[in-house]
């Protein structure tokens, strides 16, 4: 059967292919049109529409935030150009996903199709929102009801190759199963207007003990009201059940979890100002017999933040942002517990010269249980078309996890005397669209982060320590990350397009020398597209150089690459796909004792109505 499926899927791709290399010197009016759009998009650098989850078939959210340059996602947290996923916040319809009790950011149960638009932003731009945000700031917009969006259902069917270390009396399937369905639907009723979107992801996992299954509804409904203000109302509901089968030197094959999530946001606009309260509720509950540790963790956040920008008493291009956020905590290792968080932020544009911009800003962060903190930021942009040049100088913090701070087990320590994160961050992007064939874009970076809390693992200690196989978070005195990330996109002919990206990154920890946990030197991505008639076939070529698993650079883990190949044939209303991912069946490990992923074959069709 694999041996089948990838001949198929390279014959499929070859039928598909041009039959010889050719520079475009003409283009029609349709393809004209398409490369402004592209280039309009460009202008902001980093924005994802609707469009690029139609054109690459993306089916997953987690896909598609991996399009945008530098940024890698998984389905608990985003991490941007080498820096940590608790610095990079992830907004969704005006509500954060951030759990401020685990640390994780939800994004497994979002629907694909419910997204209009991904943007991510840094600097001063980033610096309104409330949080950890020296990262970047991800801002995910939902479809609303104020155009006839396209109403769709989506079912697919897919086989997993099992893992055989975790097979250890031999009761694994030759295969495991998964099953995915989505549907969405759009109307509109005078002014107002209706989104639901309802998934439903049952997937076998490839090993015992891994199974995972998510259940997802999301409503938006949007309105005008009184004196020309807007509202948006949106709310999403989520479950997910995982069973957790462990490491291949510690199985847990009795152990599972089950997460509980709902949340809403109320949008309020009005020209240049505009105000979102919102609220969260998180619950994670683990069950594991195999090692007696039982955990309960319920959160909840409140929050609201307002924002205006104008020309106050004759001063031009000002913005303005307030925010506060209270968070309360119940788990069953250590009790409950509160906080508050909030800031203010201030930030002036000015404009010295045509196609030149400063923009400066500072932020203030208040919390309840560390003192208050003032970050500045400064983005310097020049753009001389075809080129765009910005220099970012900023300074932020990261706050602990209350889990970082209080939970602690048999194997797990527990530090509540972390102190927070000071970010200090230096990027220079350049990007450079040559014409419309082709487009490249530089950014180096150095990241400097003092105190940075890092997983600590006791390593090299005799049995009779009384810290032997234990962990714990810790603050290091110091890190550096210093890097590159380089990207490009070739254009040839209309119905040929190849994405490029490359990315060395040398994070240490400064007093040891050490590398930093799970952090490779060498990064790359390559992704080809191919459209003819309907059919779209698509390669991507994933390489992660080697890295460290443990603080003391005792466990290493060697480099990986896998292919992922996709078709997908388009007629009327109706679209088939087949998805093969880790076409050749690569064995590696992503940490010490978990195995990657091995082949998985997703195929299903979509219907318009």
């Amino acid at each position: 059967m694999t041996k089948a499926v990838c001949c198929l899927t390279m014959l499929l791709a070859l039928a598909a292919w041009p039959q010889g290399w050719a520079w475009a010197e003409t283009v029609q009016a349709e393809e004209a049109k398409e490369e402004a759009e592209e280039q309009s998009v460009k202008a902001d650098s980093y924005v994802l529409t609707e469009k690029d989850v139609a054109q690459y078939n993306i089916r997953d959210i987690c896909e598609l935030l991996s399009l945008l340059p530098g940024v890698s996602a998984s389905t608990t947290g985003v991490t941007v150009q080498g820096s940590s996923s608790k610095t990079v916040a992830v907004i969704m319809d005006g509500r954060p996903l951030f759990n401020p009790a685990s640390g994780k950011v939800y994004l497994s149960g979002i629907p694909i199709q419910s997204v209009k638009e991904v943007r991510l932003l840094q600097g001063p731009e980033a610096a309104r929102y409330v949080g950890n945000t020296g990262g970047g700031v991800i801002v995910i917009t939902s479809k609303k009801g104020e155009k006839a969006y396209v109403n769709k259902i989506d079912v697919g069917y897919g086989l997993a190759e099992p893992q055989s270390t975790f097979d250890v009396a031999g009761e694994q399937p030759d295969y495991y199963e998964r099953k995915k369905a989505e549907f969405n639907l759009g109307a509109q009723k005078g002014e107002v207007g209706f989104f639901v979107n309802a998934l439903a992801d049952l997937n076998g996992g490839d090993r015992i003990n891994d199974e995972e299954d998510k259940l997802a509804l999301k409503a938006n409904m949007d309105f005008p009201l009184p004196a020309e203000f807007q509202a948006t109302i949106s709310g999403m509901i989520s479950n997910e059940e995982k069973e957790n089968p462990g490491k291949e030197y510690r199985m847990t094959p009795n152990s599972e979890s089950t997460t509980d999530e709902w949340g809403g946001s109320f949008l309020l606009s009005k020209g240049s100002f505009g105000n979102r309260v919102y609220v969260n509720s998180f619950s994670d509950q683990t069950v594991n017999p195999d090692s007696g540790l039982d955990s309960q963790l319920d959160s909840r956040v409140f929050g609201e933040e307002a924002r205006w920008n104008g020309d106050p008493w004759g001063i031009k291009r000002v913005a303005v942002a307030g925010n506060v956020e209270y968070r309360e905590i119940d788990s069953n290792t250590y009790g409950e517990k509160e906080e508050t968080v909030g800031g203010v932020s201030l930030s002036k544009e000015f404009q010295p010269g045509d196609n030149f911009s400063i923009l400066a800003g500072l932020k203030g962060n208040f919390y309840s249980d560390y003192d208050a903190e003032a970050n500045p930021q400064l983005n310097i942009t020049w753009k001389p078309s075809p080129v765009r040049l910005s220099l970012l100088l900023e300074r932020s913090n990261t706050m602990p996890t209350f889990d970082q701070r209080y939970y602690q087990n048999s194997t797990r320590l527990a530090n509540p005397d972390l102190s927070l994160e000071t970010v200090y961050s230096v990027k220079l992007q350049f990007q450079h669209d040559w014409n419309k064939y082709f487009s490249w874009g530089l950014t180096p970076f150095y990241i400097k982060i003092d105190d940075k809390i890092e997983y600590y693992r006791y390593a090299g200690l005799p049995k009779t320590h009384a810290n032997y196989g234990k962990a714990e978070y810790r603050n290091l005195a110091s890190t550096e990350s210093t890097g590159v990330n380089v990207n490009a996109t070739l254009r040839p002919i209309k119905s040929l397009k190849l994405n490029a990206e490359y990315q060395y990154l040398e994070a240490k920890n400064k007093d040891t020398d050490n590398y930093l946990f799970q952090k490779p030197r060498h990064k790359a991505k390559l992704r080809l597209r191919h459209e003819i008639g309907g059919l779209v076939s698509q390669l991507e070529a994933n390489y992660n150089g080697s890295r460290y698993d443990d603080s003391e650079n005792l466990w290493g883990l060697p480099h990986r690459w896998y292919l992922d190949a996709k078709i997908d044939y388009r007629w009327k209303k109706c679209n088939w796909y087949l998805e093969v991912d880790n076409l050749f069946d690569r064995r590696y490990y992503v940490y010490r004792g978990w195995p990657g992923a091995r082949r998985s074959v997703m195929a299903g069709m979509s219907v318009e109505f």
